[in-house]
């Protein structure tokens, strides 16, 4: 295995609060110099996919994207993959504003066998999904709420914790290790 845990920033910035993700994932690069071993931060913006066989090399993948749930703007919500609903690729229709959506995309790469045995969604509710560069204030404050609580985590050895639910068939994993390095 190349790696324990992955942070990966998701999203498309051009479109204000739906670049959350890349913007916490900005904010974990700047605020620490070193990570613990074994612990990395990527932004993928919009190019989840083409970041499979990375994810598949990682025990732990925690996505940090603008989740649209219902609830007030600047809403964290976190889950864990056997939270994540499961999704049919053949009647698909994309769930955020990605190429294809961020479901779809996981689903994907379970299909692939590159799922990790934990993975980890965290975000928040956007309040404009509009051009713009930045994101809006509630949004902010809830990127620099996000990036403190995987701080948190990180520092406690909350990524160590295995989950019982396997993210696919233990040969699919198997398969998926023996290509990372």
């Amino acid at each position: 295995m190349s790696g324990r845990v992955l942070i990966v920033g998701v999203g498309n910035e051009l479109l204000g609060d739906e670049g959350l993700g890349v913007h916490v994932a900005r904010l974990l690069l700047a605020s620490r110099s070193h990570w613990p071993p074994g612990v990395r931060v990527l932004e993928a913006g919009t190019a989840l996919f083409e970041l499979a066989p990375e994810i598949g090399c990682h025990e732990h993948v925690i996505l940090v994207d603008a989740i649209r749930a219902g609830g007030r703007p600047g809403t964290i919500y976190r889950l864990e993959l056997d939270e994540i609903p499961p999704v049919d690729l053949q009647a698909a229709r994309p769930l955020s504003l990605h190429d294809e959506g961020l479901f779809e995309v996981l689903a994907r790469i379970r299909l692939l066998g590159l799922l990790p045995s934990r993975l980890t969604l965290i975000g928040a509710e956007p309040q404009r999904l509009t051009p713009s560069l930045n994101l809006s204030q509630r949004l902010q404050r809830a990127a620099a709420r996000i990036a403190a609580i995987l701080e948190a985590d990180l520092g406690r050895g909350q990524h160590r914790t295995a989950r019982t639910k396997r993210a696919g068939a233990p040969g699919e994993r198997r398969s998926a290790a023996a290509r990372c390095g």
